[in-house]
């Protein structure tokens, strides 16, 4: 018996709650099982029970033997001082608080259903990342639906959090967080701690004058890339120099290093100079229209306009002064993907919430069932089961799932795998 288990059974009360007593033949009967309690002290907090009749609030612990109470040391911690009932699967010993005083103890061995905790034990024991993979497709579908949305809101509430902070070490002006979070999200996680530090050295107020002429804007992005300090013999690069000393002076600017680049095991389409002269386009089409763009555009405009290619010069280079065959150099499909996935639908659903807007909520979350199902290693594992795999909408949903409560074997607290347990809510084998 594990107590994770029996702390299921507890707060959902599925045990047999009849004619209950304690070891000692009191009569028992548990009005409230309490709040569960994630932090040091009894497991639950606050339970209502009333023993012979005599009504007591205080804390429940739970144990799989009554003598690990002792082994824990619990009799040594003052925490412990309040509690009411103590909820073990089996009594190896009575707990004595102190002379002719002792915790009330109920013994759950017989009032668990044996089948209940086989299910568990067995999904416990499953090898795989996805423990419910074998049985998900027994689930109502319903239920599987429910537990994917919730884990989507839950994506984008976390990430409503970081983008708060954000917000807030930008002076609460959208515009600036939009140009920071797209910032980090081209130079992806190779170089995204790069183009933070690029964003930061360059606020969007200075870009914002000098987005009417595209050599200026490539100027000072190139410029506080550091790439320009390196030593090549460019025309191109030339032309952005000069431009970028004017600019440098008058707006006391310090580029990064240089060094802070990421080269190593990139592809050529992945190397800082193309990936900064993408960014440095989408600024320059952009306009002033950059939160208008990110805010209220729909998919198909969002995909043009990150779709948008640099200049002509980066059709045959990848780096300043190092021709290559030409080549494409937009921005690919699946990185366009995954800035809608990553930058647009959490910018639009924190915004939503930050003005209170339920319909731009609800907008936000659908762009994700108008972008394609991601694949990686992590949706992989849930193509070959039976959870839907539609569009990003049902990726980024089971992409939560799997780190917030798959690899922890959090299951009981899985709508999903409560079901597959406790074996409600589940068809029969071969029902379609």
């Amino acid at each position: 018996m594990k107590e994770l288990f029996l702390h299921y059974v507890w707060q959902h009360r599925h045990y047999d709650f009849r004619n209950l007593r304690t070891t000692r033949g009191q009569r028992l009967n548990v009005v409230f099982p309490g709040y569960h309690n994630h932090d040091a002290g009894p497991d639950f907090l606050q339970a209502v029970v009333t023993i012979d009749d005599v009504r007591w609030i205080g804390s429940v612990e739970i144990h799989c033997r009554s003598s690990d109470w002792l082994r824990h040391r619990h009799h040594e911690d003052d925490k412990y001082k309040s509690v009411v009932l103590h909820v073990v699967y089996e009594q190896d010993m009575e707990i004595q608080l102190c002379q002719n005083e002792f915790v009330p103890t109920l013994e759950l061995k017989d009032r668990i259903q044996e089948e209940m905790f086989s299910r568990y034990e067995s999904l416990m024991k499953v090898p795989d990342l996805l423990l419910c993979r074998s049985q998900s497709s027994n689930v109502d579908s319903l239920i599987v639906h429910n537990q994917l949305s919730k884990m989507l809101i839950e994506r984008m509430l976390r990430r409503q959090g970081g983008i708060q902070n954000t917000l807030l070490s930008c002076q609460s002006d959208w515009n600036e967080l939009i140009y920071r979070t797209m910032a980090v999200a081209f130079g992806c996680k190779k170089n995204g701690t790069a183009f933070e530090l690029l964003a930061q050295s360059l606020p969007y107020r200075i870009l914002r004058s000098h987005l009417a002429s595209r050599l200026q804007v490539y100027a000072l992005v190139f410029g506080q890339s550091g790439l320009l300090d390196m030593d090549d013999e460019d025309e191109y690069a030339d032309r952005l120099r000069y431009e970028y000393d004017y600019l440098r002076y008058k707006y006391q600017l310090t580029p990064i290093k240089a060094h802070q680049w990421n080269w190593l095991r990139l592809r050529p389409q992945n190397f800082p100079p193309l990936r900064l002269a993408q960014f440095a386009q989408l600024l320059f089409e952009t306009g002033n229209a950059l939160s208008d763009n990110v805010l209220k555009a729909s998919v198909s405009s969002l995909q043009s306009w990150l779709s948008l290619a640099p200049d002509e010069y980066w059709q045959t280079h990848y780096m300043f002064g190092k021709e290559s065959p030409k080549h494409p150099s937009g921005i690919g499909e699946l990185v366009v993907e995954s800035l809608i996935i990553n930058v647009v639908v959490p910018v639009r659903f924190a915004y939503a919430r930050f003005t209170g807007d339920e319909n731009m909520q609800e907008n936000a979350l659908g762009l994700l069932e108008r972008v394609p199902y991601e694949v990686n290693k992590v949706t992989r594992l849930f193509i070959d089961s039976a959870f839907p795999c539609r569009s990003a909408y049902d990726s980024q949903a089971q992409i939560e799932l799997m780190g917030q409560f798959c690899t922890q074997k959090r299951c009981l607290k899985c709508s999903i795998g409560e079901k597959i347990v406790r074996g409600k809510g589940v068809l029969p084998p071969n029902s379609a």
